[in-house]
């Protein structure tokens, strides 16, 4: 996708999603700003609910995301239309007041929205359905309709079990064959995406704790200890690297064969033939990985030809 760099945000971002009308930037507290094809800002942030957003994906155009408030212990997830202006929230006073679920304030503008019983602990999608895991209750799939596929019981490692904290979630991958369940000791859970069937069982050796685990295909990309990257292909770990610190976002590029990261002041890419990595002042949250146009947490845009080596 062609597009200019953008304007500097007025907020601090977290996260941005490639959506078919450009792109979307969520920020801490729960903005959310569009940006068109050409890079141009589309209208001002806005939080449709006051608090943070945890997870987010799109499909059908739709927005959908968890906003979570600890403090409160509440949660909502909730569809925003993408082809509509988002709308502006009530203020986080209100809900202190309303938290009775008959009486449960919903984000803004929502096409759906559901109050959550249960920390969600992750989110992915394809283009089809989404699955998400909530603490203690189990896995879900549904469509962009909110209406369940299927349903399974929480992930289970009896190996991990006497690890502390081994079998806590820390990510879920998806494609339009399989949904993957990833444990923070480095266990993982492969289900038909159609069913919810298991298919496969699997504990990778890690020297640590898995953070984060990011898919295209059969590519894997795992953040290991707040630095380390493993790369997996057909389940097999095929390089390791040690980057500054832990990774905002990762991106595969077919043109490179490879990762493009946004990492901890530092743009890299990492593939089989070429490993690359460029200091930058600020931390990163996300880089495009056909363009080379990056946003960082200041809510300021640069762009980096990253294929050239400090």
């Amino acid at each position: 996708m062609a597009w200019g760099i953008p304007s500097n945000l007025e907020f601090t971002p977290m996260k941005v999603l490639k959506y078919e009308g450009g792109y979307l930037v969520i920020g801490v507290d729960g903005e959310l700003q569009k940006i068109s094809t050409e890079g141009n800002l589309i209208g001002n942030p806005t939080k449709p609910f006051p608090t943070p957003i945890s997870h987010a994906i799109i499909i059908d155009n739709m927005l959908i995301a968890t906003w979570l408030d600890q403090e409160l212990m509440l949660a909502r997830m909730s569809a925003l239309d993408l082809s509509e202006e988002f709308k502006q929230g009530v203020n986080r006073g209100d809900l202190r007041v309303r938290q009775t679920i008959d009486k449960s304030i919903h984000p803004a503008g929502n096409k759906w929205s559901h109050v959550l019983d249960s920390e969600p602990l992750s989110m992915s999608s394809n283009d089809n359905s989404f699955t998400f895991v909530l603490w203690r209750k189990g896995i879900y799939n549904l469509g962009s309709d909110a209406l369940e596929n299927w349903r399974s019981a929480e992930a289970h490692w009896p190996s991990l079990k006497k690890i502390p904290r081994a079998m806590e979630t820390v990510a879920t991958t998806c494609d339009d064959t399989f949904f993957e369940i990833w444990s923070k000791g480095g266990g993982m859970i492969r289900y038909d995406i159609n069913n919810g069937n298991i298919i496969t069982e699997k504990i990778f050796d890690i020297d640590g704790y898995l953070q984060q685990v990011y898919k295209y295909m059969d590519n894997y990309l795992l953040l290991v200890n707040n630095s380390t990257i493993l790369l997996l292909k057909d389940d097999n770990v095929t390089m390791t690297a040690i980057l500054s610190g832990p990774i905002k976002h990762a991106e595969w590029s077919e043109n490179d064969s490879g990762w493009h990261i946004a990492g901890w002041r530092e743009l890299a890419f990492l593939s089989m033939e070429k490993q690359s990595r460029t200091a930058i002042q600020e931390i990163a949250v996300f880089i495009d990985a056909e363009s080379g146009i990056y946003l960082c947490n200041d809510g300021k845009w640069d762009i980096c030809d990253i294929s050239e080596e400090e």
